[in-house]
């Protein structure tokens, strides 16, 4: 796989599936999603990668696309890794907002994303 287009449900927010069209992981380089709630309903998301420093630190952007495909409102988001007794503390940070809903219905997102993560690495798929 050459990093370029791809295809394959993500680990995601509770019963929703993830669906990657395109990443590129260099900085510079752009992803595309789609997520679909189990009715159906798709909604795009997509950014472009500002740093990738591995395995420490991985800073892109993040908008919603409207139905054209046309992206919205773009946020930022930092996502830093760091070693603590040999596990790793993850700390992820989003901004700027438009309304505190969008970033309250974000933080549920994420942390419905994690923990799924969590359970996915602790074996319970």
């Amino acid at each position: 796989m050459d990093g370029t287009r791809s295809r394959g449900a993500l680990v995601g927010a509770a019963r929703l599936r993830h669906d990657l069209l395109r990443y590129g992981y260099p900085a510079g380089g752009s992803f595309r999603v789609c997520t679909r709630s189990p009715e159906g309903a798709e909604h795009w998301k997509q950014g472009v990668y500002r740093e990738v420093v591995a395995p420490e630190r991985l800073v892109f952007t993040f908008a919603w696309e409207d139905a054209e495909g046309k992206p919205g409102r773009q946020t930022l988001v930092t996502v830093t890794f760091a070693d603590h007794a040999g596990k790793t503390e993850l700390t992820l940070h989003q901004a700027v907002f438009e309304t505190v809903v969008a970033r309250d219905d974000h933080r549920r997102g994420w942390l419905s994303t994690l923990q799924r993560f969590a359970e996915y690495l602790a074996g319970d798929r």
